[in-house]
């Protein structure tokens, strides 16, 4: 059975009428919802948007703008929803909504709606020609009614200007500065990821820490990028509560020069829109402990091991020919070293230069720098002397100074040598005396073998005629000593001179003395007598 044939049915006008205003309200309040969801979203993008501009959006501010523009959305459109579609499911309810508008009107359309849905037992008794009367002049009321004006509080137009105003400025951002635009909606949508802001001013990499020399003045040129797209005029850095700096741009370069720093801190700089910040750490330089010279010397010379000189002051000698390793040893680990600026490898705090030839005289530069990124205040220059393996030093010395002696008598000599880098031999060497040092010698004798690194030798040295082929004669006696380098001439010592006599001629030369000896005793008792004599006459005068 239809409604048109139930006494009490509901009018398909009414019906098609509240129905009708039932969708153009759902409709307000979904646009409502939609477009201030819309512009909640966008309006906290463009805080994060301009924000970025004038500073470093914060994480947690960048995070309760994310978490306001989403709660637009997730909780306006289900309360649209809750109230606008499931409290207004039934048509006494879209009545109770034209009554706020129209209460006349509302109450006959509620009282109408609740006849037409009343059983039979509720309405007995009850004249059906009155309720049908009720509900056709309900249905005339209705159909000369416009119910637009009865939609509660309509705000979809003025959302949707809003809303269109601001998708407006979001597209007019993409369009000017896309970079920046997507920048700041990367950032608001991830506020804790790791997503530079985006800056019209852009500057080549800055560090996040810089390590400065302690007490030291020190700069910290800030350079701009190719891809700036601001190249401003002057910059400003502080550091903590000390006086701003601002310097001009030198040729797209902020030269920033600051004062001695002796704690720790941030440094704020401020290039055009950049913002950066730097944590300053002063540190003491590391210094050269100490510098030694590592030489791998010549073949010729025999060294198993490679010696090591430790350099002193500005100056060290160094044998030409040789090779030097230099070792540096710093008061902190390092990072790099070099020396007359080429790199040579570091371990630790020791810098170990690759063998390096000693081929003239001639000024070495090191540097070096730590992990810290700090060096000396300046390179340190040695000057390196290139100096020939000198000859050997000798000397000789005799227990007793009697030149003459037996042809059967051995005379020994405390010989002494040194050199630079080794001794090779020592001996005696013997010829008539007044003979040209440079003539043959009439004998020699090896008296002590030295070796490669041994650099002083000490010998007890003996000549004995009889045993050395040496006839009686004058002559003179001396010590040499050779070294390891090639064709070098011997090094000698100050000649002695010794008579060697035979036995005869010995017991002839002892009673010629014996006899001067007597002379001389004779003499001196002469004298004495002389003296004792004039002390006794003088006596007598007193």
């Amino acid at each position: 059975m239809n409604d048109n044939t139930q006494p009490n049915a509901l009018p398909s006008s009414i019906t098609r009428q509240l129905t009708e205003f039932r969708r153009r309200v759902r409709w307000v309040k979904w646009a409502e919802g939609i477009f201030a969801a819309l512009v909640g979203l966008l309006v906290t993008w463009f805080i994060v948007f301009v924000l970025d501009r004038l500073t470093e959006t914060p994480a947690a501010v960048r995070g309760t703008l994310l978490a306001l523009g989403i709660a637009a959305p997730a909780l306006l459109l289900p309360l649209v929803w809750h109230r606008w579609v499931w409290r207004q499911r039934r048509l006494e309810d879209i009545a109770r909504l034209v009554r706020r508008k129209f209460p006349r009107l509302g109450d006959q359309l509620l009282g109408t709606v609740e006849l037409a849905r009343a059983e039979n037992h509720v309405l007995a008794g009850r004249s059906e020609r009155l309720i049908r009367a009720a509900i056709d002049q309900a249905a005339a009321s209705l159909s000369k009614r416009d119910l637009e004006p009865a939609v509660p509080q309509p705000r979809h137009r003025k959302w949707a200007w809003g809303a269109a105003i601001t998708v407006a400025i979001a597209l007019l951002a993409a369009l000017l500065v896309p970079g920046a635009a997507l920048n700041a909606a990367a950032r608001w949508a991830a506020p804790w990821a790791s997503i530079d802001r985006y800056t019209f001013t852009r500057l080549e990499p800055l560090p996040q820490r810089l390590v400065v020399a302690y007490a030291e003045p020190f700069e910290l040129p800030a350079a701009l990028s190719e891809e700036s797209r601001w190249n401003p005029g002057s910059a400003s850095a502080r550091i903590r509560r000390q006086p701003r700096v601002k310097v001009d741009a030198e040729d797209g370069t902020f030269p920033f020069r600051f004062g001695p720093q002796t704690e720790d801190g941030d440094l704020a700089l401020r290039v055009g829109d950049e913002r950066s910040r730097i944590e300053l750490l002063p540190r003491t330089r590391p210094e050269m402990t100490s510098l030694r010279a590592r030489l791998d010397l010549p073949d010729y010379l025999g060294y198993q091991n490679q010696p090591e000189v430790d350099v002193r002051g500005g100056n060290v000698s160094l044998l030409r020919g040789a090779e030097v390793s230099w070792i540096v040893e710093a008061s902190r680990e390092l990072s790099l070293g070099t020396v007359d600026d080429q790199p040579q490898p570091v371990e630790g705090p020791r810098l170990v230069s690759a063998p390096l030839p000693v081929d003239e005289t001639r000024s070495w530069e090191f540097d070096w720098q730590d992990q810290l990124g700090l060096g000396p205040r300046e390179p340190v220059n040695l000057r390196v002397e290139a100096v020939e393996d000198e000859a050997p030093l000798i000397s000789a010395q005799r227990e007793s100074i009697e030149e003459v002696v037996l042809v059967s008598e051995t005379i020994a000599f405390d010989v002494t040598a040194r050199d630079d880098f080794g001794i090779r031999r020592v001996g005696l060497e013997w010829q008539p005396a007044g003979a040209v040092e440079t003539s043959a010698a009439n004998g020699e004798r090896t008296s002590a073998a030295g070796a490669p690194e041994k650099r002083e030798l000490g010998a007890r040295a003996t000549f004995q005629a009889e045993r050395d082929g040496v006839s009686p004669q004058m002559i003179q006696v001396r010590a040499w000593a050779e070294d390891y380098l090639p064709d070098r001439p011997r090094s000698y010592s100050a000649p002695f001179t010794l008579r060697v006599l035979d036995p005869t001629d010995h017991a002839i030369w002892l009673t010629e003395r014996f006899s001067d000896w007597m002379q001389a005793a004779r003499e001196t008792y002469e004298r004495e007598q002389q003296l004792h004599q004039a002390n006794l006459d003088l006596r007598e005068l007193d």
